[in-house]
């Protein structure tokens, strides 16, 4: 009832920009080109060194596949594409393949005012947002280059919210409904907050940063806030608010 009446109250273009942003589809094929200046920017970065910096969500991701055996770097490229393909096929089904080319810098405009909010919103929660940011970025001032921190910055937001959100928030919630059975709504709080709480603990593996409540903290309610995006606007737009929002506090 709710939702029709939303419906009926927003104007036509914003429900269908809405709606095409959010499918899975859309939202991979705008990350595919953060993937792209990623790898390219690291490519440059690391040319002449044997030794690369990357995101500890995305070495996970990579531990995963050689573990099965697989150590071939495209694999994971190939694997990209074809949860591609399902996307496209899931949006066709779904009637949501006809996007306009606009709605991509919109939706990177949505994703810019959504990180601008979401340190604001997290720093109130724990109410020590500046020495909370200093104890969050800490590890990355090892990196004195700016290019090696903004490319750092970019991985985190492509590969936290592929791990955190895309993978694991649906998963849960696809193991809620089938052995669960609880109402939807309840579903996905849990879903989200058990993502949250991984989110921010996965940050204190290896002992790079001294685990405090406080960062902790900071980091879960912005989890919070990511996997409830994530569940509302969809990949693309976490992606992008992760990445952006990374990127402000590296360009501080």
């Amino acid at each position: 009832m709710a939702g029709n009446v939303a419906e009926k109250l927003m104007p036509k273009a914003l429900d269908t920009y809405f709606k095409k942003t959010r499918s899975h589809f859309f939202g991979l094929l705008t990350i595919l080109l953060l993937l792209l200046i990623y790898e390219g920017s690291s490519a440059k970065l690391y040319a002449d060194q044997q030794v690369q910096i990357r995101n500890s969500a995305e070495v996970i991701i990579q531990r995963f596949v050689w573990f099965m055996g697989i150590r071939n770097n495209l694999f994971l490229w190939a694997v990209y594409l074809l949860v591609l393909v399902w996307a496209f096929w899931l949006a066709k089904k779904q009637q949501l393949l006809d996007f306009k080319f606009v709605y991509i810098p919109y939706s990177i405009f949505e994703s810019t005012f959504y990180a601008l909010s979401l340190g604001l919103i997290a720093g109130q929660l724990t109410e020590r947002t500046n020495s909370i940011l200093m104890m969050v970025w800490q590890n990355q001032e090892q990196l004195a280059d700016v290019g090696a921190r903004a490319a750092s910055a970019l991985g985190a937001g492509i590969y936290e919210e592929l791990l955190f959100r895309f993978i694991l928030v649906s998963l849960l919630l696809l193991i809620f409904e089938k052995l669960v059975g609880a109402q939807k709504i309840v579903q996905t709080i849990f879903a989200v907050v058990i993502s949250a709480l991984l989110f921010s603990g996965f940050h204190y593996l290896g002992g790079r940063e001294v685990l405090t409540l406080e960062s902790f903290a900071y980091r879960f309610y912005a989890g919070v806030i990511l996997g409830v995006l994530f569940v509302v606007r969809g990949i693309g737009v976490t992606s992008y608010t992760h990445s952006i929002y990374n990127l402000l506090l590296v360009f501080r």
